[in-house]
């Protein structure tokens, strides 16, 4: 028989798992903007990756509930935005980094995924 974790080593087991699947997440919405969304319009780049990772999410784990935050398109070319999870009472903030490469100047022009980096960080 296994012995029950204390309560705060199964926030940290869960956690630990969220941590792993946000890089799932990273790898699959890096796949997914290079093959579906090549070329979007920048303004439009922000919204497309919420809703990318609110489905994604959704269709990897039911159990792990994730709503929309903040976003922030304050320098051309970078996403950032902020989503709060929640698995098993614990508590996180899933923060979505993109780096885009821009074709022009404007907020219009047709950008591509450089980089993108999904973490998860504890509510405090």
């Amino acid at each position: 028989m296994t012995d029950q974790l204390t309560g705060k080593q199964d926030v940290q087991r869960i956690l630990g798992y969220a941590e792993s699947i946000a890089k799932e997440a990273r790898k699959a919405l890096t796949i997914e903007f290079n093959q579906k969304h090549k070329g979007i319009q920048f303004n439009t780049a922000s919204k497309i990756l919420q809703d990318s990772l609110l489905a994604w999410f959704a269709r990897r784990d039911k159990n792990v509930r994730v709503t929309p935050g903040p976003t922030n398109t304050t320098r051309p070319g970078e996403v950032r935005a902020v989503f709060n999870g929640e698995a098993k009472s614990v508590r996180f903030e899933i923060h979505a980094d993109a780096m885009f490469t821009l074709t022009g100047a404007s907020t219009d022009s047709p950008c591509y995924l450089k980089e993108l980096n999904v973490t998860i960080s504890r509510n405090r």
